[in-house]
């Protein structure tokens, strides 16, 4: 059946495949905030709305849409590795269940806990065809957006958001808990193919509209990154980039806290202060004094007893729990599975590990790890100098999901890796339209 948001997306998809397919993209975008959301539901199965949207993106802008002078065909390096590395893990989910039938994993279709007490018998699966199926549509979408470069501006607006979006739910739960009011989970925690966490007991950690707060706290890591970026750049106020850090600390992930404390470190090393010998920037001494009067106001908060003790319990404390070191359990038995199969993996979605590291060593091998690595490296950067906050939340995003998310379907990953190739597009576009202007 359909659920409120297939009567919305269902219909607005169609109207712009048809009539605005400029919109699209930004439609794609604002469909990965409801991730935990289903456009249509039947039994245990349900259907994201960015898995209804990207065929229609992507059937439009490959197959339909005609080359013109706003709309460039690709051939960027980065399109032919993102090729590669779908073919191969294609390949992988065919072929390695088969050369490696029978030794254990942790089938996917089963929490990490359950596995780890009893590991299941590799085997060919029907993951074994729709993660590949998944893993080539989110390709075509980023090559897709690279045919889009004449239209940035709407999508980095639609981002931008889509992050207020965001933080907004996240806040809203914790108010809610806070004072003792239901929050509407069922409403964007539709999709019957997720389990949902109740919002109770005493440590609450908010998902918002996503299925578990890992990857709520992966996508406000990014959201951080990006936010800091235009604020140190002198782009903007310090106001927007405060707010966002702060539900990020309120959702307690600690990967996303580390990636987002490597983002600082690294934007704080890449607008120094003083310029050799003597010259002292008075604008970044000033942008860097009210990031850290923002920086105190922000820990003073962390002494109120609830916030302290959620964060503590979910970062600190958790290094020696029994999830920590189920988690750690599920990593190093996929590395072993490495070992185990000579570099080469049990083939895309066949092993279920904690971390995404983990996962691309174990299912897709050495080779497609490296693969992966490179060509996401190679669609974050370079990237036109108006554009970098992409590079850095693309960064920051796959920091968090490193040691915490194993989903390489995740639509918020190929969306920010799609915004940076619809953003080199861009910076193509323009130079060949200065290079038309100084030839003319």
């Amino acid at each position: 059946m359909p659920t409120l948001e297939g009567i919305i997306f269902i219909p607005a998809a169609l109207y712009f495949f048809f009539l605005r397919p400029r919109l699209l993209f930004p439609l794609l975008i604002i469909s990965t905030v409801f991730e935990a959301s289903s456009v249509v539901s039947t039994g245990s199965l349900g259907i994201q709305p960015y898995y209804c949207i990207a065929p229609l993106f992507v059937i439009r802008y490959l197959f339909v849409t005609r080359k013109n002078e706003n709309e460039l065909l690709g051939g960027h390096l980065f399109e032919w590795l993102w090729i590669a590395f779908a073919l191969i893990s294609a390949a992988s989910a065919i072929i390695l269940p088969f050369i490696f039938s029978g030794i254990p994993v942790f089938d996917p279709r089963f929490g990490i806990d359950d596995n780890l007490v009893s590991q299941s018998p590799l085997q060919f699966h029907v993951g074994s065809i729709i993660q590949p199926a998944l893993l080539i549509l989110n390709v075509l979408v980023v090559i897709s957006a690279s045919r889009q470069g004449a239209y940035v501006d709407k999508a980095h607006k639609m981002f931008i958001w889509c992050s207020y979006f965001v933080i907004l739910i996240v806040l809203l739960q914790i108010s809610c808990f806070w004072m003792g009011f239901p929050f509407p989970t069922r409403l964007l925690n539709n999709n019957p193919g997720y389990g949902i966490v109740a919002l109770g007991g005493s440590q609450l950690r908010p998902a918002g509209s996503f299925t578990e707060p890992s990857m709520a706290g992966a996508v406000l890591a990014a959201v951080v990154a990006a936010f800091l970026w235009s604020y140190f750049s002198g782009k903007s106020g310090i106001l927007r980039a405060a707010i966002a850090s702060a539900t990020c600390l309120l959702v307690a992930s600690s990967s996303s806290l580390l990636a987002v404390a490597f983002i600082l470190m690294l934007l704080i090393l890449s607008y120094p202060v003083i310029r050799l010998p003597w010259f002292i920037r008075i604008g970044r001494l000033k942008r860097l004094s009210v990031f850290f009067i923002a920086a105190t106001i922000l820990a003073l908060s962390l002494m109120v007893p609830g916030i302290r003790a959620i964060l503590l319990s979910q970062t600190l404390e958790k290094g020696g729990s029994n999830s920590a070191l189920v988690r750690l359990g599920a990593d190093a038995f996929a590395f072993n599975l490495t070992l185990q199969t000579h570099g080469l993996g049990v083939g895309l979605g066949s092993n279920r590990p904690s971390s995404l590291v983990a996962a691309l060593l174990s299912q897709v091998g050495v080779v497609g790890f490296l693969l992966f690595m490179f060509a996401a490296g190679k669609t974050l950067w370079p990237l036109p100098k108006q554009h970098r906050w992409i590079g850095l939340a693309g960064l920051a995003l796959l920091l968090a999901m490193a040691f915490g998310l194993p989903d390489l379907s995740f639509p918020f990953l190929w969306i920010v890796f799609a915004l940076a190739a619809q953003s080199k597009a861009s910076g193509q576009t323009e130079a060949t339209r200065e290079q038309a202007m100084y030839s003319n």
